[in-house]
């Protein structure tokens, strides 16, 4: 096996963004719960049918504005609060970790530098209002409350319209919204999941944090005609299903976290599960891919073949036999393969990192996991 030779000169620049994953409870199929996906426009989709979480990039001129610290204190929101959010931890990925020496005192003291935990929530409810004009918040009653779920606001049609394309027009407004309607983004009721970057040989590629929200219903959705095609409120099992059956195109984040989903098939207990896990953080897991006759292999991380520096292997590794064949030189595996655009398996034999769910493979032998 051969790696690229680039170094971190070469190395490209990764966009930072944030999703959700919205979780809302539904007696069907055998599972409890439903999640939001959005199908993209064919003018911004990566392929036909591409399926994503709602969010997008973090807009720092937006999310990163000290004006939202200070109306956070205008509000009434505490301190300690904002705090509890940030997790400090030696082993952070590096969209999370802190943006400079004390840089956390001097986010409480108006500084431009900002916590991450905060400035990615804020992004990601951002651009699910954009997206499908849900708009999560809490108002002043209910702003040092502990609720489990989120609530969304109530607008009516011709004002959702008339913000959602101001926020769209311009990410600035969504801070000029939460004033106009007195409420603050709910921060509070998303629970860190996991993280995910391009493959560095990826141009222009993400790097991503997914939050997960629970609602206890479906709220209407405002699509953005743009950006998104159709809004759909499946089951995990379902959206894999519809992936396998290619009606739908996932990438392997999405594929690999709906398949942790579809291992607990209950709302409640995965509330509590995210709730409680969210306290220990996530890895980033960026992809380390391996060329072979017969397909390909991506390496994560606590793989034998997951290498110190991923961010540095600009071009795929060239490994001359089979999938099985590289598989069967490893002891321990985190790793998914593909043959085709729909064949997608996900080996992994290690215990789950930040004590995490491990992927459930699909019962159907035609359409694995």
């Amino acid at each position: 096996m051969q790696a690229s030779g680039s170094t971190a000169n070469s190395s490209p620049r990764w966009r930072l963004s944030a999703s959700l994953i919205i979780v809302t409870p539904e007696a069907a199929a055998g599972e409890d719960y439903n999640v939001l996906m959005l199908k993209r426009t064919d003018a911004i989709a990566v392929a036909t049918n591409q399926t994503v979480f709602p969010g997008g990039l973090l807009e720092v001129e937006a999310d990163e504005s000290v004006a939202w610290l200070q109306y956070f204190e205008e509000f009434g929101v505490l301190q300690a609060s904002l705090r509890g959010l940030v997790l400090i931890s030696e082993q952070r990925p590096t969209i999370l970790a802190p943006q400079g020496t004390g840089c956390y005192d001097r986010f409480f003291k108006r500084s431009k530098i900002w916590a991450r935990e905060i400035t990615l929530r804020l992004a990601a409810l951002r651009e699910c209002f954009e997206e499908v004009g849900v708009l999560l918040c809490r108002n002043r009653a209910q702003v040092h409350q502990t609720a489990a779920v989120a609530q969304a606001a109530q607008l009516d049609a011709d004002s959702l319209k008339t913000w959602q394309a101001r926020v769209h027009s311009n990410p600035s407004d969504f801070l000029a919204l939460c004033r106009h309607l007195e409420v603050v983004p709910d921060l509070w009721a998303l629970h860190e999941w996991s993280a995910w970057a391009s493959p560095a040989f990826v141009k222009n590629g993400y790097e991503t944090v997914f939050y997960m929200v629970f609602l206890q219903s479906q709220p209407s959705l405002l699509i953005e005609p743009t950006e998104v095609k159709e809004g759909l409120w499946r089951s995990p099992l379902e959206l894999l299903r519809l992936h396998q059956n290619q009606e739908l195109f996932f990438l392997p984040p999405q594929i690999y976290e709906l398949g942790r989903l579809y291992s607990i098939n209950d709302f409640q207990k995965l509330c509590h599960f995210a709730s409680q896990r969210g306290q220990l953080g996530c890895t980033m897991f960026m992809p380390v891919g391996y060329v072979c006759s017969d397909g390909m292999v991506f390496a994560l991380p606590g793989d034998d073949l997951y290498v110190p520096e991923p961010h540095l292997v600009t071009k795929p590794i060239e490994f001359s036999g089979t999938v099985a064949e590289l598989n069967a030189r490893s002891k321990y595996l985190h790793r998914y393969e593909s043959t085709t655009a729909t064949d997608f398996q996900i080996h992994i034999n290690i215990p789950t990192l930040n004590g995490h769910l491990v992927p459930k493979q699909l019962p159907n032998e035609k359409c694995k996991l």
